[in-house]
């Protein structure tokens, strides 16, 4: 019986692989349906940039040390003097995958072209049904690490057009259509950092070798309020820390489901640099008085689309403040709408033993282990958001839940973790409490020695203490 089965090959759970390759002497094996490693293939556009430094690599955040840290990457390719003349700590995004594709060829127990079908619970963990080459194989494992990211996501309005027709596709497959030559209406939806890096290539396209007049005209419309920037400034970032993530996960549940939605800014936008890129070309096409062609507008929230007779997708939008709908015909519709999280049906059977709260959410621990009634362990990366928030898709948090992982696969701190990592507190600290507490007996025994004799005063005062006091406890949970 293996140790553990990995299902899945992105970055977090090759982060894990990382890890312990020649250090736990635990028996594993990771599968993944694709043929390679190929991160984000669809939006490996040639100047995109990952929004993170280089140190959230698959492991540097907790062994910066290691032989597949990007720093060793770059020394093995020849490139380290040539990146530290740069002064640049952002790396472009298919330098990051190249990267990750150099670690997959010195790993070992990794296995693409696998498919996982189904998972039994057996005695003492799980039997796993995985199909390769077309031939079934049946392993048997105590301990399951589910790493299987998160799949596109259309509006229902698009879905129907994008199964019966060509001229509509989702961000993460746009590189499969870039040779492809676009005319009349092409309209991008989506306001974050994918479908601005879109933008940019289609507003380059448009006049292509040469050309005075433009191919097409090109609109990005989004329901958001506008083109904004992610949050980029330190005490910002630090919500993407362990402190934070340990912070999050003991918060009452209904505030826990309320705030992602508050705190979009901190992972939803664009960087101020594609931003400013955008900006910038948008001012030197409009010399001397020069159309744009291009429409960016906010607030366009899709309401239907219908694919016509000749291939077009009639869309209609509505204004979202000012209630006005209007028509656009469209050659070509892009979606940059993100993604979800999947419910895979090899997990079918295993459901019923999944404690789940009272938002249907699976009950996870804030070591990342999943709250399952039968025998095995399971443990999810990049699928607790809503326990451990934002930072749950961070690749600067990768290595540090990986290391979380691989400390319980193996039974031992394999890796030490160092959980104060920001300035900043996000609750109040027990010694903070114990300072309040101590200050409230004080002020409780000044009261008593300073009673007045007559029998009012007492209770009054004793009764505006007591009430003084439950209000702070409160406010200090």
């Amino acid at each position: 019986m293996l140790d553990f089965i990995g299902i899945g090959l992105g970055p977090f759970n090759l982060s894990l692989a990382s890890l312990l390759h020649d250090k736990s002497g635990l028996q594993y094996r990771f599968f993944d349906q694709r043929e390679k490693f190929d991160w984000h293939a669809g939006m490996q556009l040639p100047n995109a940039m990952l929004q993170v430094p280089f140190m959230a690599d698959l492991v540097s955040m907790v062994e910066p040390t290691s032989p597949f840290s990007f720093l060793n990457y770059l020394k093995h390719h020849q490139r380290l003097y040539k990146f530290y003349f740069r002064e640049n700590l952002y790396i472009p995004r298919q330098e990051y995958n190249h990267y990750c594709q150099w670690v997959v060829e010195q790993l070992n127990h990794i296995e693409f072209s696998s498919h996982v079908l189904d998972i039994k619970p057996i005695k003492g963990g799980f039997d796993v049904e995985v199909v390769c080459n077309g031939h079934h194989q049946h392993y048997r494992t105590r301990q399951l690490v589910l790493g299987v990211g998160t799949t596109p996501h259309l509006p229902e309005s698009l879905q129907q057009i994008y199964s019966k027709s060509g001229t509509c596709l989702h961000s993460s497959e746009y590189l499969q259509y870039s040779s492809q030559k676009l005319s009349g209406n092409v309209v991008l939806i989506g306001s974050g950092q994918s479908a601005a890096e879109i933008f940019l290539d289609l507003f380059d396209r448009q006049y292509m070798n040469g050309r005075t007049t433009p191919d097409f005209h090109l609109y990005w419309l989004t329901r958001s309020a506008g083109f904004f920037p992610m949050e980029n400034t330190p005490f910002g970032l630090e919500h993407f820390s362990p402190d934070y993530m340990h912070y999050f996960y003991h918060l009452p549940s209904g505030l826990k489901a309320e705030l992602p939605a508050q705190q979009a800014n901190l992972y939803k936008g664009i960087s101020s640099k594609t931003i400013r890129d955008i900006y910038e070309r948008l001012y030197h096409r409009s010399i001397g008085g020069m159309p744009t062609d291009v429409t960016l507008a906010g607030h366009h929230q899709l309401q239907y689309a219908e694919l016509l007779e000749n291939q077009k997708t009639k869309l209609c939008f509505e204004h979202r403040q000012q209630n006005k709908n209007y028509i656009l015909e469209a050659d070509c519709v892009i979606a940059a709408t993100g993604y979800r999280y999947p419910n895979p049906k090899f997990l079918q059977n295993l459901q019923s033993l999944i404690l789940r709260d009272q938002a249907d959410h699976w009950q996870v621990a804030s070591n990342f282990k999943v709250n399952y009634q039968g025998e095995g362990s399971i443990f999810i990366q990049n699928m607790e958001v809503y326990h451990h928030g934002v930072g749950t898709p961070d690749l600067g948090l990768g290595a540090y839940r990986a290391a979380t992982i691989a400390n319980q696969l193996v039974g031992e701190e394999l890796f030490k973790l160092d959980h104060s990592q920001s300035f900043q507190q996000f609750g109040v600290n027990a010694s903070a409490q114990e300072e309040v507490s101590v200050r409230n007996i004080a002020a409780s025994k000044i009261t008593e020695f300073s009673r007045p004799l007559n029998k009012s005063g007492p209770m009054h005062h004793s009764a505006l203490g007591v009430y003084a006091r439950s209000k702070l406890s409160e406010h200090i949970e």
